[in-house]
């Protein structure tokens, strides 16, 4: 009888003591599961949420810029209309959530520019149609290439790389440096862009000076007869994710 007296004693002490342990704090707890988002986040960055970030590489073989100018002044009808292509872009997209965080930069050979082809002129529209001889077309671009425009031989290398990205959804303004001739400037472009499985494209249209980029138009006949000073700009950049 006694020895059932002490047990029950001996219970309600260690019951007493578990309850005390819990009400100080001095129990201790699992430690919490690392959660997934915080994960890989390094100083300074937001922890509550990871996107996710996919390369595409830009194919060249079927990218293209297309410019597209016309003459100006007094006597502008007796100039041409010129269409300059840029193929051979090479580059790649980061394409990240939330889609204002993705990153592009594309880069071309200022040599690899085609000027004024028939097949480019006669998509281009009626205003473009009529082909240039020879002559014509291999002077337009010894100009262009030369040091009052792109002065090619000294930096041959053009690139655009985008600054920020602002918009939502399918439409986008993309704020785009443009570095060349050793001097970089800044253009707004538009891009409505969608994504189909592995590839990316991205297309738009907009007009820009070519002051704004540090260029002077070609004027001839004391400004009689100059290239305007705005270009229309049509593009399409197709990319291929990497595996």
């Amino acid at each position: 009888m006694l020895n059932s007296c002490r047990l029950r004693v001996v219970l309600v002490l260690v019951m007493q003591l578990v309850w005390v342990t819990d009400l100080t704090g001095c129990r201790r707890t699992p430690a919490a599961r690392p959660d997934a988002a915080v994960l890989g986040a390094g100083a300074g960055e937001r922890t509550d949420v990871v996107a996710p970030t996919a390369l595409f590489e830009v194919d060249s073989t079927v990218s293209h810029i297309e410019l597209q100018l016309h003459a100006d002044g007094a006597l502008a009808a007796l100039g041409h209309t010129h269409v300059i292509v840029v193929r051979n872009l090479r580059g790649a997209v980061r394409l990240r959530q939330p889609v204002e965080r993705t990153t592009l930069q594309l880069q071309f050979d200022a040599t690899d520019l085609q000027v004024d082809d028939a097949a480019e002129r006669a998509a281009a529209g009626a205003e473009f149609a009529a082909p240039l001889d020879e002559a014509a077309r291999a002077g337009t671009r010894e100009h262009m290439l030369g040091e009052q425009v792109l002065d090619a031989a000294r930096f041959p290398n053009v690139t655009l790389r985008s600054l920020q990205v602002r918009g939502t959804g399918a439409d986008l303004l993309v704020e785009v440096q443009v570095t060349l001739r050793g001097k970089s400037a800044v253009l707004q472009v538009p891009v409505h862009w969608h994504q189909d499985g592995n590839v990316l494209r991205g297309t738009g249209r907009f007009d820009f000076k070519q002051s704004a980029l540090g260029l002077e138009p070609y004027s001839a006949l004391l400004g009689a007869l100059r290239v305007a000073d705005l270009v229309a700009a049509q593009f399409e950049i197709v990319a291929r994710r990497v595996p």
